[in-house]
């Protein structure tokens, strides 16, 4: 009987994909040949490739404007055409309005992010969170974010002196998590850049860099198959990642609540939402267990997203940047230039203006971000949508997918696209295709703390390369590893040499 229930199970099991397997071909769609039990996704499982270079792969493995992939069981559309993808993002975003994640507000309110809420509360949440990233808002945290900035050179001191290489994404992403510990947690006792061991940053990696079963189960269902995790019962995050960041956001409030501190920060914002919404727009409620507007599990997930967003983006396009640099002594003598002319006009104080006047800065970042950026978008067909001059119907349910790593690599986009070119960005050439360039997405969707993001970015490269020269350790392209959805360099792969700078110091502004 237990051989015949095993059969039989296989049997249910063999039809069920090959069914599934069938999809598109039976929905007249053309289709990358999937591998039983994988679907598209073979190079990931065998730890050859991460999941955005995977995508990636099927990108380039194919000219149709639109192609049906299989992301495991699970198909979805995988979009190459810019007309396309610009009305998926933007012009028809009425019928793709979701990321069609894990989000359960009643049963795991930390998973009720910015990032994950679907339809009228996504859209509610990010008109109450927008004001919190206002140019005013920014301007506020910029002491804080340059003093951070400041600890970044004076870690880096010893490195330069004794001429050693330095891995400059880790020290990069120990910068960046003191940003976010300090402007997002509102914590003023986190130095993860004196401190690589601090728990923070520690349980920060352990998110997207784990490496247990059960845990890259989680984490991949969280965007593969999220009706998994519901059917099982299981959080978006393991019971001990949840309980560090929610006690950080509960002492905080409680603190400033107690104290009646107030900052300029992220965190001081959601304390006001969470006091001071109105109940009674049901459009916002969040369900609150206590009476606020907020609970305190509903903020914890909000900063977190933040953190785990904001920490690989504003650190690969530090540490990239800086290595891409090193490859240039001519581009890095006109970044050099183009912070001390521009220091000159602001009476050498290094200011939130100064640096939104650095215009050759700005083209690096924005180069940086074109050639490395988080590489792929996500979006949930949410009404059944005819492809324009197509036959073509994508059934409502159906997970959509953009390359952002292969529209940015693609030379019908952007020419010689494994060059490194900040010059394509300045304003009198232009040749590419702007509505391709989405290192942050693309229409109501995109990142709402892009801003805050580069502004985080730019800081940590202008410091460092007023004080020190860059030097290249060796010419190659960067080879990633497959941890994680973005690009993260292979260890020993981002090597740069610091050498110290005899520089008259300029003004930061206080606290």
């Amino acid at each position: 009987m237990l051989f015949t229930l095993l059969l039989l199970l296989f049997v249910a099991f063999y039809i069920f994909l090959k069914k599934q397997y069938s999809y598109w071909e039976r929905n007249g769609i053309p289709s990358i040949k999937p591998t039983i039990p994988f679907g598209n996704l073979q190079s990931l499982v065998k730890k050859k490739r991460s999941f955005g270079h995977a995508i990636y792969d099927l990108y380039t493995s194919t000219n149709e404007p639109f192609i049906g992939i299989y992301l495991f069981f699970r198909p979805a559309l995988l979009v190459r055409d810019a007309v396309l993808i610009k009305d998926v993002l933007l012009n028809d975003f009425q019928n793709f309005h979701d990321r069609g994640v894990y989000c359960e507000p009643k049963t795991d309110p930390m998973s009720a992010t910015l990032f994950a809420l679907p339809g009228r509360r996504w859209k509610n949440l990010r008109a109450k969170l927008t004001p919190a990233f206002t140019s005013a808002k920014l301007k506020g945290m910029f002491s804080t974010i340059s003093n951070i900035a400041s600890e970044f050179v004076k870690v880096c001191e010893p490195i330069a002196e004794n001429r050693e290489e330095i891995e400059i994404h880790q020290i990069a992403g120990r910068y960046v998590a003191d940003c976010i510990a300090t402007i997002a947690f509102g914590l003023d006792n986190v130095s993860t850049l004196n401190d690589p061991n601090h728990e923070f940053l520690l349980n920060g990696k352990e998110i997207s860099q784990t490496s247990g079963f059960v845990e890259r189960v989680r984490r991949s269902a969280t965007f593969l198959c999220p009706n998994l995790l519901k059917f099982v019962g299981m959080k978006e995050l393991p019971t001990f990642l949840q309980d560090f960041f929610l006690n950080i956001v509960k002492q905080t409030i409680k603190t400033r609540e107690a104290t009646g501190e107030i900052r300029q920060d992220i965190m001081q914002y959601l304390i006001q939402l969470r006091n001071n919404c109105p109940l009674e727009n049901e459009d916002w409620k969040f369900d609150s267990l206590d009476g606020k507007a907020m609970s305190f599990e509903q903020i914890a997930g909000q900063v977190f997203i933040f953190y785990i967003a904001g920490n690989e983006t504003s650190t690969s396009a530090i540490a990239y940047t800086l290595y891409e640099l090193s490859q240039d002594i001519d581009l890095v003598r006109r970044v050099q230039e183009d912070i001390e002319e521009t220091l000159e006009k602001h009476n050498g104080q290094l200011t939130y203006e100064a640096i939104s006047d650095m215009q050759f800065v700005d083209l690096c970042v924005k180069e940086t971000l074109r050639k490395y950026p988080f590489p792929m978008l996500n979006r949930e067909c949410t009404k059944e949508y005819q492809i324009p001059g197509t036959q073509t119907v994508i059934k409502k349910g159906t997970p959509i997918v953009v390359s952002v790593l292969g529209i940015h690599r693609d030379e019908r986009y952007f020419p010689e696209p494994d060059r490194y070119d900040p010059d394509r960005f300045a304003s009198e050439k232009h040749h590419f295709n702007e509505d391709m360039y989405m290192p942050f997405g693309l229409g109501p969707r995109s990142c709402i703390a892009y801003r805050m993001g580069l502004l985080v970015s730019k800081v940590a490269v202008v410091m460092i390369l007023r004080h020190y020269n860059i030097e290249m350790v060796k010419r190659e392209e960067l080879e990633f590893d497959f941890k994680g959805v973005g690009l993260m360099p292979k260890p020993g792969q981002c090597k740069i040499k610091l050498v110290k700078k005899v520089v008259v110091e300029f003004d930061l502004p206080q606290k």
